[in-house]
């Protein structure tokens, strides 16, 4: 089975740092900071295609050899009262605008219409400072259209990626992650890692990018009961 292993430099819109062989369809990730009225620092996280009608997005997890974990540094994630750790009702966000800015876990969908994402057992819930697992993640079936990434009708954005997170904090200086991508149909799989600070983080530090800062990892325990 291929593995690749990919880190992403910090910054608003980050392109990627390759290490060692990488080869097929699947290129890496990107993160991006998505602007809002909020005061929120809002990461949304990408995987990135460059064959249309190759490899698919399938699944994100995390394993014993390969952790999956997305903290916030210095703060807590940003969890809105009527969303989940799926992507929002599309209905809703007229009433509630704060409501696209919710944290949750996606293949390719931004909103829950006609969303086949599934959380699997023991997936430990998006709040407090961390997500930490070795053994769950959130996955669509093998060649299902929301993982297809050149499919702009049933992937979003489907420009050759596929949202993979929304990750938000209110009080937060930074997110970062790291994560095992299942890509289809061959099976590869890619551990990346990202890191993105807070505008003003990247004021103070006097600094529009760094590449491999991602700062304390933090392993708590996940309080349930959002």
């Amino acid at each position: 089975m291929k593995i690749k292993t990919l880190a992403v430099l910090a910054g608003v819109s980050a392109p990627l740092i390759l290490h060692g062989s990488v080869s097929g369809e699947f290129v890496g990730i990107t993160t991006t900071s998505k602007p809002n009225p909020f005061g929120l620092l809002v990461v949304n996280v990408y995987a990135n295609f460059d064959s249309p009608g190759e490899d698919h997005m399938v699944g994100v997890a995390g394993t014993p050899l390969s952790p999956l974990h997305i903290w916030v540094e210095g703060g807590v994630f940003y969890n809105h009262p009527f969303g989940s750790d799926l992507a929002p009702p599309g209905g809703f966000l007229e009433i509630f605008p704060s409501l696209a800015f919710d944290t949750f876990v996606t293949i390719g969908k931004k909103t829950s219409a006609g969303d086949a994402t599934l959380i699997s057992p023991g997936f430990p819930e998006l709040t407090g400072p961390s997500l930490w697992t070795v053994s769950a993640g959130w996955v669509v079936t093998p060649n299902n259209p929301q993982g297809n990434p050149f499919d702009a009708v049933n992937s979003f954005p489907g420009n050759g990626q596929v949202l993979i997170g929304q990750f938000s904090t209110a009080d937060g200086t930074g997110i970062g992650g790291t994560m095992l991508l299942k890509i289809g149909p061959g099976g590869t799989q890619a551990y990346v890692s990202f890191f993105l600070p807070s505008p003003g983080t990247l004021a103070m530090m006097g600094m529009t990018g760094v590449a491999g800062l991602f700062g304390t990892r933090r392993r708590r325990p996940h309080r349930r009961g959002r």
